[in-house]
């Protein structure tokens, strides 16, 4: 089955299932993104070459890698000891207690019955070995840390290009409506997402999981949560989701990931790549991919994730299904953004455009079916919450946008039966076509 503009690309239903380490998760051959073209990008001089070994010879040293081993979806992890993990080697965290979870929890989560009609992927972390005689997880005091080399920094011109939440463009506002996002068909960031102004300590969705169609290596999709406050250079946000994003990780995987800044992008990174997210669990790789995706008409698999501050006093918490996997410090936010709580809770799609030929992306967003072809064809989110200030669940009323419904679309839809869907929307598109040019 072809693809857009005759790539030979396979279809989505192609994509999900886990083999062997060495391809499980991997998209087929056919399924190459579109390389830049006249948008190519100059790689790193060799000044920069060096900048970039000494950012990974300060990452962690490795003599702190207890164990090495390739995962069961075919990724290199890195078994870092707990404290010699990048997020503590900020200044001023070298003597900073580990907390193992929060002190506080949030209450009155319902109980979900959706039950094994969306099934939780794993990530490759087993009780098996890999090719080599390796055991598939970390050992208890450390924490697994998807291994990046120069080869792989190699993809981007500048160090800072790897932190960013896109390079080679303008960094994005949180699609708010306090600061939207510039609107139409021919902004670089797009989106269709629903949001909600409010008071929070957080917020939780789950999300359904897809392998979209991207064409550009420096273009991404994603699915996320985003959690805000401020505005500017002010602004804060903790984000997490499955993003496919070829250039960063260097194949056509969606992957857990998470994003923070604390400056309105002007710094801010991904995952475990600087000094911010203290990762505490063994189960979870940050920036992983998963061994199974949604197929059309198929099994649906899907992801709940959560943000979760920890109290006025406490961290920022990340929660991927039931497990509390680490966090971003309080520290790293200012009193006027989210070290206390914040003001704004966002769930959806964005894609990036850069124009290839003049023309839309033709990036899918979700699965890259319209909202309106509903269940097993397009992406969703459901059971959307945000925890409000007195560290309970509440369901709320978000608002759904898009910058342009021809390209990328959101319906939005409320479940009041018991432990059913909650808050939950269909979101997505194909980009490029006869609307969406």
């Amino acid at each position: 089955m072809t693809g857009k503009f005759g790539m030979g690309v396979l279809s989505l239903m192609a994509l999900a299932g886990c083999g062997m380490p060495d391809t499980a998760g991997e998209a087929p051959a056919e399924q190459t993104r579109t390389q830049e073209g006249a948008l190519a990008r100059k790689g790193p001089d060799a000044a920069e070459l060096g900048r970039m070994q000494r950012y990974l010879d300060g990452r962690y040293s490795p003599q702190d890698v207890v164990h090495r081993f390739r995962s069961a979806v075919g990724d290199d992890i890195d078994c870092v000891r707990l404290e010699a993990q990048p997020g503590l080697r900020r200044q001023g965290m070298e003597k900073q207690a580990i907390e193992k979870a929060p002190r506080t929890a949030p209450v009155g989560e319902p109980v979900d019955t959706f039950g094994a009609r969306g099934l939780n992927p794993h990530q490759g972390l087993t009780d098996g070995v890999d090719a080599f005689g390796a055991v598939q997880h970390c050992p208890e005091g450390s924490i697994p840390v998807l291994r990046f080399t120069l080869d792989d920094m190699k993809r981007f011109e500048r160090l800072e290009d790897v932190f960013r939440k896109v390079p080679g463009g303008a960094d994005p506002r949180p699609p708010s409506a306090i600061e939207p996002p510039a609107a139409g068909p021919t902004a670089l960031h797009q989106y269709a997402h629903a949001y909600q102004i409010v008071a929070n300590r957080g917020a939780t969705s789950t999300l359904n999981l897809w392998n979209p169609y991207v064409e550009l290596t420096s273009e991404f999709s994603l699915s996320q949560i985003w959690v805000t406050r401020g505005s500017g250079t002010n602004l804060e946000t903790v984000e997490t989701g499955i993003q496919l994003y070829n250039q960063l990780y260097g194949d056509n995987n969606s992957r857990l990931f998470i994003y923070y800044t604390p400056d309105g992008y002007t710094t801010g990174c991904y995952n475990l790549s600087c000094s911010a997210f203290v990762q505490t669990d063994t189960s979870v790789v940050i920036g992983g991919k998963f061994g199974s995706y949604s197929t059309t008409g198929g099994t649906q698999y899907e992801q709940k994730l959560e943000w979760y501050k920890d109290g006025p006093t406490g961290n920022w918490w990340l929660r991927v299904g039931t497990t509390w996997v680490g966090y971003y410090p309080r520290s790293l936010f200012d009193a006027n953004g989210i070290s206390d709580a914040a003001a704004n809770v966002d769930f959806g799609g964005e894609i990036i455009d850069k124009r290839n030929g003049g023309r839309h992306t033709a990036t899918d967003m979700g699965s890259g079916a319209y909202p309106s072809a509903g269940w097993q064809q397009a992406a969703y989110q459901r059971r959307i919450q945000y925890i409000d200030t007195n560290s309970v669940y509440q369901t709320g009323a978000v608002t759904g946008t898009r910058d342009w419904a021809g390209c990328y679309d959101i319906s939005l839809f409320l479940d009041s039966t018991a432990n059913g869907w909650g808050r939950y929307f269909f979101f997505g598109g194909p980009g490029y076509n006869t609307n969406c040019t």
